[in-house]
């Protein structure tokens, strides 16, 4: 029954979806075409003003970073009744945002905020001294308007000061309409949106290259901007990706409980033979990343993100390796107690059998033996790092991400060592 009103749901007209789930979306619909970024809300201008009011979403806890950027986490009640935040066109300091802390208290960042960042600022120093812009792509559910990120971009900010950073919206707006895009949408289209989007905005394309940052499945995106736009869009130097799922998954998610349906009903139809089918495969996000060793001739055959852009097809796609394989740094970090993502060890290309449990590591895989994206490349020159978070999917703490992002950020001058910890295992980020 499940399955079948989630396939009602899918086949219904945009108009109509979006009353039923999304009354603020556009469900569907076209994807927006790149613009002028001096003429769309969702770009930032360097000038600073008064900053926008802060909304927030229910059910959520929200980071709140102190000018110490510690970190205390604030709790909305589901009760209340919370107005959808919008892209706002106001300038924002990130110096007027002050709040208590308490140090080292972990939070779950969900969502993922444009309203809040540094911009660059001219400078009479030579720009190979300037901190590179970063660009963020949040995961499933979140809205890149959210609360949340602003204080990650002022964390940013705050460890390499006049730091651009740029938070990628696919439906072009914020609230439902880009949350919605998380869960339904062509990831291929999708991605060929992003790379002229951030091929048009002055800063990124005018910069000697960009950092990014992939929330969960923002990951495998970001690494599909950097395998199939590399070789024109914005050069990505760093990537880091959080609790992504590189290697698919087998569930879309562990669900609270039965009465859940949209979850059970999703978690259905990618266990059934319909996930297949080409509508699915162009509507349904999560379904584009899922691959099951039980059903691996389909998965090949169907996929319409995950098997091209792992190369996982005969025929190989060498621009992939070659773009991949020109990152400085590719930076896996995978939670310890992810029950979100399954199987957790997606975040580090790992080979889980579902049914005997038994994982086969990227090294000893033919993805990496025969180096079909360039993973091999990126490890013999010490560019390949596997990290380990503590916590549940998408819990983090600020020091934690001050110690990555000075690692990995920064000027463009800045140049790179091969892993401290070195080996075949993957280090805790204990630090």
């Amino acid at each position: 029954m499940r399955l079948q009103q989630l396939s009602v749901l899918l086949s219904l007209p945009a108009t109509i979806l979006s009353i039923v789930i999304f009354p603020e979306a556009e469900v569907f619909s076209s994807l927006p075409q790149p613009q002028d970024p001096l003429e769309s809300s969702s770009y930032l201008s360097p000038k600073t003003a008064t900053r926008p009011k802060q909304i927030g979403h229910v059910d959520c806890h929200r980071a709140r970073l102190s000018p110490k950027f510690e970190v205390s986490a604030s709790h909305f009640d589901p009760t209340e009744a919370v107005e959808e935040a919008r892209l706002s066109a106001d300038y924002v300091s990130v110096t007027d945002m002050v709040e208590e802390a308490v140090d080292g208290q972990r939070v779950k960042i969900t969502r993922l905020s444009p309203e809040h960042v540094s911009p660059a600022e001219p400078a009479d120093d030579d720009t190979y001294d300037q901190p590179l812009p970063v660009v963020i792509w949040h995961g499933l559910g979140d809205s890149a308007d959210a609360a949340g990120l602003k204080e990650l971009a002022e964390l940013i900010a705050h460890v390499h000061p006049g730091t651009y950073t740029y938070i990628i919206s696919v439906a072009g707006t914020g609230g439902s309409a880009d949350r919605q895009a998380s869960f339904f949408g062509n990831v291929t289209q999708q991605i060929e949106t992003v790379c002229h989007l951030l091929a048009q905005d002055n800063i990124l394309r005018t910069a000697p290259a960009i950092d990014a940052i992939g929330f969960s499945q923002g990951g495998q995106f970001l690494r599909g901007y950097v395998q199939r736009c590399g070789s024109w869009a914005p050069k990505v130097r760093s990537l880091l990706t959080f609790g992504s799922q590189h290697n698919g998954i087998v569930e879309f998610q562990k669900c609270a409980s039965s009465a859940d349906w949209i979850c059970q009903g999703a978690n259905a139809l990618l266990k059934s033979s319909t996930v297949w089918s080409d509508f699915i495969q162009s509507r349904l996000v999560p379904a584009q990343y899922y691959r099951d060793l039980n059903d691996f001739d389909k998965y090949l055959e169907h996929s319409n993100f995950l098997a091209d852009i792992n190369n996982e097809r005969k025929d190989k796609n060498a621009t992939y390796a070659k773009n991949l394989a020109e990152l400085d740094k590719f930076v896996m970090l995978v939670f310890r107690d992810d029950k979100t993502v399954i199987p957790r060890d997606s975040g580090w290309f790992d080979e889980v059998n579902t049914t005997s449990n038994a994982v086969t590591k990227l090294r000893d895989r033919p993805i990496y033996k025969e180096d079909w994206i360039g993973l091999r490349e990126l490890d013999e020159k010490g560019a390949l790092e596997f990290l380990t978070l503590p916590g549940e999917h998408m819990q983090l703490v600020d020091k934690d991400l001050t110690k990555l992002f000075a690692t990995y950020f920064g000027p463009a001058g800045k140049t790179f060592g091969k892993p401290s910890q070195g080996g075949s295992e993957p280090w805790n980020l204990e630090l």
